[in-house]
């Protein structure tokens, strides 16, 4: 009885993705954005009740690693709960993110960091500015030629035996727009397991830990290559 209005609402976003991803093609970064923005709210409540065993393992192991009230930043903090707000209890953290809307919702939850609205890949500190930098499942939202530039920036942001933790999509993917993940478009880039780890050995970092982790998502199974790499003292 319902089939022909969900038939339409199917070829309305399909129209709408296919617009937004031609309009964007050139600037994936506006997709990332508008999408977060659109969805900054119910993301951030699923995020609280969807249950991923690796945010917690390599939290804990980056805490082992990391003195308290080390100098640390957050590439892609979303709403920051509960991620930043684990971290800002115990570090001095600078988050950013692209979308406003996540920020709003950031800064409620981890009023001690300091947030800076930007896309990652155009950020600028100086030389040895933090002791750790970490990226929880942001880095595929970012075309995959500019990690090599960010990684490398990355390396010279980190002082002397800083930290280097992120969560990389283990898969092939160069330019991916899909029309529906949690209700907005999404831009998604990814290399694969060698080359990641390629990229962070050539700047000069070495993997300290790694691994393969996996979780059930909406009914699928999703992996992710989890590294803690480190600068040479």
């Amino acid at each position: 009885m319902n089939s022909k209005p969900s038939r339409i609402g199917r070829l309305t976003r399909r129209i709408a993705t296919a617009l937004r991803g031609f309009r964007h093609r050139k600037q994936p970064e506006n997709i990332v954005a508008m999408g977060y923005n659109e969805m900054a709210g119910d993301y951030g409540s699923w995020a609280l009740r969807h249950e991923r065993h690796d945010r917690d393992k390599y939290t804990a192991l980056l805490m082992e690693k990391l003195p308290q009230g080390s100098k640390l930043l957050e590439l892609g903090c979303g709403p920051g709960d509960p991620t930043t707000k684990t971290l800002a209890a115990k570090y001095a953290v600078t988050a950013n993110d692209i979308s406003e809307g996540c920020l709003e919702l950031a800064r409620k939850n981890a009023p001690s960091a300091k947030f800076i609205l930007s896309d990652m890949t155009a950020l600028d500190f100086p030389t040895d500015s933090f002791d750790a930098v970490v990226a929880y499942y942001a880095f595929h939202h970012i075309p995959r030629d500019r990690y090599e530039p960010l990684i490398q920036n990355i390396a010279k942001w980190l002082r002397p035996g800083g930290i280097f933790m992120a969560a990389f999509y283990p898969y092939d993917v160069e330019h991916l727009v899909t029309e529906d993940w949690h209700g907005s478009t999404m831009f998604w880039s990814s290399y694969d397991e060698d080359q990641s780890l390629a990229l962070i050995n050539q700047a000069g970092l070495e993997v300290i830990e790694q691994s393969k982790e996996s979780a059930i998502e909406e009914g699928k199974e999703t992996t992710f290559l989890w590294v803690i790499s480190q600068k040479s003292a």
